[in-house]
């Protein structure tokens, strides 16, 4: 994969599209794994993969009984509810910047 398609890939994932939405949209060319080791590999995380973690983790603290391991799993999700939490402060001051544009 060429760096430039893996760096338009990851600005798509910050975006918020789906992984699988830029392999049939976007670059069909490419597996849907190397799709998502482009985007993962540059720290981005789409949406709905965070709460597809975030709901496993859910589950997977309920069914554990180690405090330890629930712990692990708490802190866990404080990172991932903090990464959705930044990521739509940043998808905000974008969308300020376009209505600013737009409202000239």
């Amino acid at each position: 994969m060429q760096q430039k398609d893996a760096l338009e890939i990851q600005k798509l994932v910050r975006e918020g599209k789906q992984i699988s939405k830029v392999m049939e949209e976007d670059y069909p060319e490419y597996e849907y794994w190397e799709i998502y080791m482009a985007a993962y590999d540059g720290g981005e995380r789409s949406a709905l993969g965070v709460k597809r973690m975030i709901t496993t983790r859910l589950n997977k603290m309920v069914e554990s009984t180690k405090s330890s391991e629930r712990k692990e799993i708490q802190e866990e999700l404080d990172e991932l509810v903090w990464h959705l939490y930044e990521s739509l402060k940043d998808s905000q001051k974008k969308l300020e910047k376009i209505r600013a544009v737009i409202n000239k």
